[in-house]
């Protein structure tokens, strides 16, 4: 899944300062940037209008900008799927026979409050956004840190994600290739010209997955340890990164023994033709499936712990038919390294595809899409040792400001 954290934040705040916004003084602000979802086309503005309204309210030398959306999901599923909200492919059922299911949700609807203001001759900025994906829908925290100069301080993308290479997808999960995670951590940035670095202390919580037969836990002896580098062009980007960390597995009554986990990423984004775009990524590495919210070390029937080694392509395509209609097609593949002590249904292959057409009949405020999606899963053992599945998901949604 989407390593999503689950601190609860506060929703009364969050709407309070959204009622308070109609009526306060404005200021601009740029919004943090909406990863996961499609970008607006710029519809050509009418030939006279007013101007458009400033967004955000003033307190003191700070402009507070609420924003956020509403999105309607309607989803069909043709063949079993375990995760009825997003299309994650590590939810494919082996042999569970035949069964369809509909589902109607409201849980990537979102608010965000974003601070900014002067301190010490630099621009202070805080955000905090959340969205209704918590357990039984409640609202649950996303981002919430803090920037000044180059310092970045509390729970956002990770520094080893490239969170402008998202595909466009109407699906809130994303394709297996796609390292995405949000979680908290101390990040130093800085810029040189036309690149930009960065590196990061963050949070680990890497999974272990125990086979049966195995008594012992799971320990996080250290944080994760990562880089980036990021070219930026005129018509586009390449960024490459890398983590280091360490997985520690303590079998019962014994010693513990732990693993170095690391991993290596290549993105690229360009635009091709118009504002249609090209982009990719390679994700290579041991461990780096807890950057998808998946295993990142097993133990073998002895307790000594093995790192999960995992290679991943992603490349898709975006275009635009029109003004108001654009398209996004997406297909990614990860390949995990077999080892004698995975269980039977340890995930050998995961394959993503989808194809969406959206329309954007408010401009940048809203646009209604539907899109196909294509699953594949693949284990170790059984007969059968694949399954695959295919989702229909129509939405709507309205973005705020």
């Amino acid at each position: 899944m989407r390593g999503d954290a689950r601190c609860a934040l506060c929703p009364g705040l969050l709407l309070a300062l959204l009622a308070v916004a109609g009526s306060a003084a404005a200021q601009d602000s740029a919004p943090a940037p909406d990863a996961g979802a499609p970008a607006a086309p710029a519809p050509a503005a009418p030939a006279a209008q007013d101007p458009k309204p400033v967004d955000g309210f003033r307190v003191g030398d700070f402009t507070f900008r609420p924003g956020g959306r509403v999105k309607l999901d309607i989803i069909r599923d043709f063949k079993p799927m375990d995760n009825e909200d997003s299309f994650d492919t590590r939810a494919i059922p082996i042999d569970a026979g035949e069964r369809t299911n509909s589902n109607l949700i409201a849980k990537e609807t979102r608010l965000s409050i974003d601070i900014r203001g002067p301190a010490e001759g630099h621009e202070l900025r805080m955000y905090v956004e959340g969205d209704f994906y918590g357990s039984g829908s409640a609202f649950r925290m996303r981002h919430a840190y803090g920037t000044w100069r180059g310092l970045l301080a509390g729970q956002t993308w990770s520094t080893f994600m490239d969170e402008d290479n998202l595909p466009r997808t109407i699906d809130f999960e994303s394709p297996t290739a796609m390292a995405i995670i949000r979680q908290a951590q101390l990040r130093y940035t800085w810029k040189f010209g036309a690149a930009t670095a960065a590196v990061a202390v963050e949070d680990n919580k890497s999974a272990i997955n125990v086979p049966d037969g195995v008594d012992g836990r799971a320990e996080f002896p250290s944080p994760d340890f990562a880089a980036r580098l990021r070219f930026d062009f005129s018509n586009g980007h390449v960024m490459t990164s890398a983590f280091g960390g360490a997985a520690r597995f303590r079998p019962t009554g014994e010693d513990p023994d732990t693993v170095t986990l690391w991993g290596w990423m290549l993105s690229a984004n360009f635009e091709t033709v118009g504002r249609d775009t090209v982009y990719g990524v390679i994700t290579f590495g041991d461990g780096i499936g807890r950057y998808r919210g998946g295993t990142a070390a097993v133990p073998d029937f002895d307790g000594q712990l093995h790192a999960v080694r995992v290679l991943a392509f992603m490349a898709g395509y975006e275009h635009f038919w029109a003004e108001r209609w654009s398209s996004n097609a997406v297909y990614s593949i990860a390949e995990a390294d077999d080892q004698p002590f995975f269980d039977d249904d340890f995930n050998r292959e995961l394959t993503y595809g989808a194809v969406n057409l959206l329309y954007w009949f408010l401009g940048d405020r809203g646009w209604m899409g539907v899109e196909y999606l294509y699953g594949k899963r693949a284990v170790f053992g059984g007969s059968p040792n694949s399954g695959t599945a295919h989702r229909v998901q129509y939405a709507v949604r309205f973005n705020f400001p």
